[in-house]
Formats: C-alpha cells, sequence, structure tokens
C-alpha cells in the first residue's frame, strides 16, 4: 500500500444525520478510502490511497449520491513570466495535480 492522502471537502445538500452516515458508509466501501462526515460543519474529512481511489473518484461517488461537493476558486500571482510559453508551462503543471479543475 502506498503512501495515504488526507483531504477535507466541503459538502453540500446533506439535511440531515441520515444524509452524513450514508456519506460516510458508501465512501467507507470504497478500496482504499477512510471517511468521516460532520452533518454540522458540511464537512467529510477523508483518508485515501491514491494507488486505489484519486479525490475524482471520490467526488464523483458523492455527487452519484445526490449531494456536491463545493470547489473553491484560487487566484496566484505569478512574477518573472516573460512568455507565453511560461504561462503554457504552468498552466500545464498545474492542470497534472490531483483536483485541479480548470487552469488558466
Amino acid at each position: 500500500m502506498g503512501e495515504r492522502k488526507m483531504v477535507t471537502l466541503n459538502i453540500t445538500g446533506m439535511t440531515c444525520v441520515a444524509c452524513s452516515n450514508r456519506i460516510e458508509k458508501v465512501l467507507n466501501k470504497m478500496d482504499g478510502v477512510e471517511a468521516n462526515v460532520n452533518l454540522a460543519m458540511e464537512k467529510a474529512t477523508v483518508q485515501y490511497d491514491p494507488a486505489k481511489q484519486s479525490i475524482v473518484d471520490i467526488q464523483a461517488k458523492i455527487e452519484h449520491l445526490g449531494y456536491g461537493v463545493a470547489t473553491e476558486k484560487v487566484t496566484l500571482d505569478i512574477e518573472s513570466m516573460t512568455c507565453a510559453a511560461c504561462a503554457a508551462g504552468i498552466e500545464k503543471g498545474l492542470a497534472r495535480m490531483e483536483g485541479g479543475q480548470r487552469v488558466n
């Protein structure tokens, strides 16, 4: 087993304990995943083995259950870029990062 990663996901659409229990139960059935879902905080803390599951797989499972995973927008100011190739290289590198959905 490889090194495990941990992520906290903001879950939308949970209205009761049954919702959080359902998400937690389904995530914990995924190979290589351990999850704890907190209804009051509207968050899921997930430890996973990236060799077995990706964060995209976990998010898709939550969405398949009818809930949402809130994403955050991050804006980075990058200095010392001198040409279009600089920007293209940075975009390509960021796009390869797990969880990165749109980079420009």
